[in-house]
């Protein structure tokens, strides 16, 4: 938790020096196109300037006169007289240097220019990258006050839904999850190290009667190793559940499974504690439907839904599973007779450790991990788990699978 707050403070850490790169690309981009621009004057004037000098000094009129001082009146405004060219040829060299000079001053000019707006583009883009970005120097500082112990904390910005509130708005939802993270996982230890205080201290007293009793006698260490292998039992069952949810996808392996066979050997595995508990097990049709899973887990998963059916159900009721197909998904359903569970109860039963009934769980053997197990599983196959029940007549679990 703490690296990923770490990583989360220094990701939004970088965005302060965002407004500097916003600067450089902005007056990258602004001398980018002021050098295009320049390109773009220079080649016009190279390829217009000579033809309009050229036309405008070369064009042959009536009389082509030129001014020239008169020697008769020297007087201070001195009259002048028009005296014609002699041929066009005398003019080129004169146009030539009016060219050269006119390209070369609109070069100078074309330069100054694109490094006075390159100078002005990058002072403003820096000044507005700084006011956009006062938001997020504001939010960095929030988010160093987040710690593993303060998570209940939000930011809350207010100010117009722009990127920036957006920003603060899903980080505060992420803080949300972590802290129901945090709260679930702490409920979760606590009620493991419950579940594993219950038959170690079964299996103590065991050993602390027998040793404290000098006259024990074999029958007695017999059946003190018959309550001690129930309590390893149930440790081993409880060990192998609490591994089975922390496992991930990638110890997934997944292989086409025939769903009706796999069923068939789910019932088969349950038969004995259904003619215990005087429960009828039975498959409405047998399908034939293949599809990619874990075939260990899926059995697991279907398992539980089965026993926890057969555990909290009538003498003599039922157990049905059905196999369907619907748009793209492969439904089982596995319906019962039972005792049914109470609607307010209903949307936690998924729940780790939870049990509606912890007194008549416990009885029963149960952890209240059955169903959170079977829900874990089906989420690792990319699919869920739906429940509706009614008290007194029944419940039923639907099994949603992609079919591909």
């Amino acid at each position: 938790m703490r690296r990923f707050l770490g990583k989360t403070r220094h990701t939004l850490a970088r965005s302060l020096t965002l407004h500097r790169r916003l600067t450089l690309w902005t007056a990258g981009l602004l001398l980018v196109m002021g050098l295009g621009l320049v390109v773009l004057i220079n080649s016009l004037t190279a390829a217009r300037l000579p033809r309009a000098v050229s036309v405008e000094l070369l064009v042959p009129t009536e009389q082509p006169f030129e001014l020239a001082p008169t020697r008769s009146s020297p007087a201070p405004s001195e009259t002048r007289t028009l005296v014609p060219f002699s041929e066009p040829a005398e003019v080129a060299p004169v146009a030539e240097q009016i060219q050269g000079i006119a390209i070369r001053e609109v070069r100078i000019i074309s330069l100054i220019g694109v490094g006075i707006f390159t100078l002005l583009g990058a002072l403003g883009a820096y000044w507005i990258a700084r006011q956009a970005l006062r938001p997020v120097h504001n939010l960095s500082g929030l988010v160093r006050q987040i710690r593993a112990d303060t998570l209940h904390r939000r930011l809350s910005m207010d100010g117009p839904q722009d990127e920036v509130k957006e920003l603060a708005d899903a980080f505060d939802d992420m803080l949300a999850r972590l802290e129901r993270a945090f709260e679930q996982q702490s409920q979760f230890v606590a009620d493991a190290a419950h579940e594993l205080r219950t038959p170690l201290a079964t299996l103590r007293a065991n050993l602390e009667v027998i040793q404290q009793d000098p006259a024990a006698t074999l029958e007695d260490y017999r059946q003190a190793g018959v309550v001690q292998e129930r309590a390893l039992t149930r440790l081993e069952r409880l060990v192998e559940d609490l591994l089975l949810l922390t496992s991930g996808e990638n110890e997934m392996c997944l292989e086409p499974v025939d769903l009706g066979v796999l069923i068939e050997e789910v019932l088969e595995e349950n038969r004995l504690l259904a003619q215990s508990c005087e429960v009828r097990l039975s498959q409405e049709q047998k399908s034939e439907v293949t599809l990619p899973a874990n075939r260990l887990l899926l059995a697991r998963a279907i398992s539980n839904l089965v026993e926890n059916g057969i555990r909290y159900n009538h003498s003599g009721g039922s157990v049905k599973i059905a196999v369907q197909r619907q748009e793209g998904w492969i439904l089982i359903s596995v319906s019962d007779t039972g005792i049914g569970i109470p609607s307010e109860e209903l949307p936690h039963i998924f729940e780790r450790f939870y049990r509606v009934d912890r007194s008549r769980a416990q009885h029963k053997g149960g952890a209240g991990l059955g169903l959170s197990i079977a829900a874990h599983i089906i989420q690792l196959h990319g699919g869920h788990i739906e429940a509706t029940s009614t008290p007194g007549v029944g419940s039923s679990f639907t099994i949603w699978l992609p079919a591909t």
